[in-house]
């Protein structure tokens, strides 16, 4: 067990007056689910568990709390990481002497109609906001990691693109106002907030700092605690709930009126590139998601048993054949009967302009397939199949490299989830595509192991790796995974993002009490800085490749 440090009797005492004896613990028993690493941002090693534990877990209720906590761990020098629903393994701590700040508590979520807008703070999940946000005939944003994840988090300090970014954005441009607990156990407000005139802009006359505060990527709980925030919602035509259909695990929702759900084909990339820029170019879709044909087979089948054996006697519907990759799964929304109309109408003619056709769905595949969509139900699909789960977090650049962007996937994959390969089974590529703003592509690589075996995380970690020299060796758009070293060894690509990361890191967290991993390397020489980059022909050479991903298949990343 790799327990950190043990909690002082006067740290304990502090941390009970704060927050009350309840909402604290170091048992370990409880503290073991605050180091569990398998979840998407790692690979584990030997173990399921991170190598370092919280020395206690405290669960603040206000952001007074919160400020207090922070001051407490100066004074008895310990570290701290902010834990909101701790769907990856970001949340882990990331030294033998830091606690967990569990912010479960803080779950506030109020709707601001009138403004098209929600104040939420950190344990509110994407699935609640959601649910209350349709009551007034609203949407929200939710990433990747589905409906359990916080949006604030998301918002505030990791990435925050999702499926359906086309029509909700992307979280880094759905931040408003913020309350931050900085790492010297400051509170600031930034925005309309600041000056008590509510929560609806994040920035007022003169710099901006949403690019200081997290940039593209996020801090990932190196730069302090957001515990609110005001966050932008988007108008749907649709006023209520989703009608349930189907029963467990199959469960769909009807498509509401002047809703439209299409599953489209194309013969090729090529052709499928072409449709999509007429596609984005005439605005005519809330939300457009590629995903890989085994994907699909896993999402409308109810168990892997049930998969295999369709894929085997070839029984899986025509939307799950691995021939019918070049595909989009469309979902248009209109508020009348005539702009539904004429948005279907749009549509067909550019599918056909473009040589691709619409597939025909069963009516239950179709239920599940939209119900996955319209609320990033996908994940526990996209986990169902093996028990560890990583991701390149691929591309960020136009859709004129959608064909490199499935070659890329292949590349990197080499055929380690085909038959004889130590990767789970499944697609050549297994790229998940989507439009952000109707600007650019965002490409993400799923790469599914099995934690227990040491080749599979070998391969795994390979695959990983190799992301990274592929995009070093030809650029397509901004790598988004690229933090802390990976940001350095990147170097000029990034301009100087690394070094004024570093610079808001030491100016803000000079200690760096908020320690994370995830974040930019606050202690790194000048010249180290400038020889990273001159290193990367060495990092990027397929035996040093080989090499570390056999290190770090046995203690995990």
């Amino acid at each position: 067990m790799a327990q950190g440090a043990k909690l002082s009797d006067a740290a304990r005492r502090e941390f009970e007056e704060i927050v009350g004896s309840r909402h604290i613990s170091d048992d370990p028993a409880i503290l073991s689910g605050y180091a569990w690493s398998c979840g998407v941002g790692k690979v584990p090693g030997d173990s399921k568990f991170a190598k370092f534990w919280p020395v206690v877990v405290v669960m603040p209720s206000t952001t007074e709390e919160v400020a207090a906590i922070v001051k407490c761990c100066i004074r008895h020098d310990l570290h701290f990481k902010a834990h909101s629903t701790g769907y990856g393994s970001m949340a882990n701590v990331s030294s033998d002497r830091s606690i967990s700040i569990d912010l479960r508590r803080m779950n506030q979520l109020e709707i601001v109609p009138e403004d098209r807008m929600a104040i939420i703070g950190p344990y509110a999940t994407a699935g609640m906001l959601q649910a209350e946000a349709l009551k007034h005939g609203m949407t929200c944003h939710i990433v990747g990691a589905g409906p359990a994840h916080s949006p604030l988090a998301s918002a505030t300090s990791l990435i925050g693109v999702g499926i359906t970014s086309q029509g909700t954005s992307a979280n880094m441009r759905n931040l408003l106002s913020w309350e931050w607990v900085s790492p010297k156990g400051d509170i600031v407000r930034g925005g309309t907030s600041g000056s008590d005139c509510g929560w609806f802009a994040g920035e007022g006359p003169g710099p901006g700092v949403r690019g200081m505060i997290r940039g593209f990527f996020g801090a990932g709980g190196g730069l302090g605690v957001f515990t609110r925030i005001g966050y932008k919602l988007y108008p749907v035509p649709l006023k209520g709930v989703l009608r349930d259909t189907g029963s467990l695990p199959q469960i769909g929702s009807e498509i509401p009126e002047h809703f439209g759900f299409h599953q489209v084909v194309w013969p090729d990339v090529e052709c499928q590139r072409e449709g999509t820029f007429q596609l984005l170019q005439d605005d005519l879709v809330f939300a457009m998601l590629r995903m890989p044909a085994d994907h699909i087979g896993w999402t409308v089948t109810a168990t892997n048993a049930e998969y295999i054996e369709k894929s085997e006697a070839g029984t899986l519907p025509e939307v799950a054949w691995t021939e019918n990759d070049s595909s989009w799964t469309l979902l248009t929304v209109a508020r009348s009967a005539e702009e539904h109309a004429w948005r279907t109408a749009c549509l067909r003619d550019i599918v056909a302009a473009s040589g691709g056709r619409f597939l025909k769905l069963d009516r239950q595949d179709e239920q599940v397939l939209f119900r996955n969509l319209f609320t990033s139900h996908y994940v526990p699909r996209v986990l169902r199949p093996a028990s560890g789960i990583t991701t390149s977090f691929g591309v960020l650049d136009s859709f004129h490299f959608l064909p490199r962007a499935i070659e890329a996937g292949e590349t990197i994959l080499k055929g380690q989830n085909q038959p004889g390969g130590h990767l789970t089974q499944g697609g050549k590529e297994e790229q998940w595509i989507w439009p952000q703003e109707g600007r650019y592509m965002w490409a993400e690589n799923i790469l599914q192991f099995d934690p227990a075996k040491e080749a599979s995380r070998r391969a795994a970690l390979h695959s990983l790796l190799d992301h990274f020299r592929e995009s070093w060796a030809n650029p397509v758009g901004h790598t988004a995974l690229s933090v802390g070293p990976i940001a350095d060894v990147t170097g000029a690509r990034f301009g100087k993002a690394a070094s004024y990361m570093r610079k808001v890191k030491n100016a803000f967290d000079p200690e760096d009490r908020s320690k994370s991993n995830e974040y930019v390397i606050a202690a790194m020489p000048a010249a180290v800085e400038k020889i990273l980059p001159l290193a990367r022909p060495i990092f990027a050479s397929r035996p040093m490749l080989w090499l570390v991903s056999r290190m770090l298949a046995k203690s995990g990343i």
